[in-house]
């Protein structure tokens, strides 16, 4: 008998067992490759439903009610986005962005919708980050809709800020020559122009009282 059968019989059983190893471990990953394949494909059907039914049309209703405002669709990425920016004028002075992501999670078995917002400068406390966790096999779109509108409701309610607050509306501030209350020139119930100045008023009466005699007015205010 061969002296080295036996140790050839060791390496064959040896070497067969790391190709049947190496076999099944090909075919588990041709099955998980197939299913990550087919959990995509279910993502991203799932995704451009939320954004075309849920997202984009509470972000048109809410772009609808401020001027400036602009939605962009930036598909890809690992996602899908909608985001809506709005210009930075004198009544809202903040360069501001408000974007909503579908993304799925790490094992693709569930579809999170995420919130996020953009003001800048920062000078208010606002809830810039949240997400929505749903399972992919059964979407709640009613629960989705509703999420997606409280985040809404939470950027309105920090952007309407904008407006009253100090920090963001100094450069808005004049005083009204006639009684020296401070106005902001959005909120002013009346101008008038007199030398090549506008003059801004808290009350309609401030504004007729000027324009009988604005060169009092201007004299003791100057």
């Amino acid at each position: 008998m061969d002296a080295l059968y036996d140790f050839r019989q060791r390496l064959e059983r040896a070497l067969r067992q790391s190709d049947e190893q190496r076999s099944q471990h090909d075919a588990h990953m041709r099955q998980r490759m197939k299913e990550i394949a087919r959990r995509s494909d279910q993502f991203n059907k799932a995704a451009a439903v939320l954004l075309a039914t849920v997202i984009r049309p509470r972000m048109e209703l809410l772009a609808g009610k401020f001027e400036g405002a602009r939605i962009l669709d930036t598909p890809g990425g690992g996602g899908h986005r909608c985001v809506c920016t709005f210009e930075r004028n004198t009544r809202f002075p903040a360069s501001t962005s408000l974007e909503f992501a579908v993304i799925p999670n790490d094992r693709i078995d569930e579809i999170i919708i995420s919130y996020h917002l953009e003001l800048l400068p920062v000078f208010i406390e606002f809830k810039g980050h949240d997400q929505l966790a749903l399972p992919l096999g059964g979407i709640d779109e009613t629960a989705a809709g509703q999420w997606v509108e409280d985040r809404i409701a939470d950027f309105v309610e920090a952007y309407l800020r904008l407006e009253t607050a100090k920090a963001y509306q100094d450069e808005n501030m004049e005083t009204d020559p006639v009684c020296g209350m401070p106005v902001n020139r959005n909120w002013a119930a009346a101008t008038a122009e007199y030398g090549g100045k506008r003059y801004y008023f808290c009350i309609d009466e401030c504004q007729r009282r000027f324009e009988v005699e604005p060169s009092r007015w201007v004299r003791e205010t100057e």
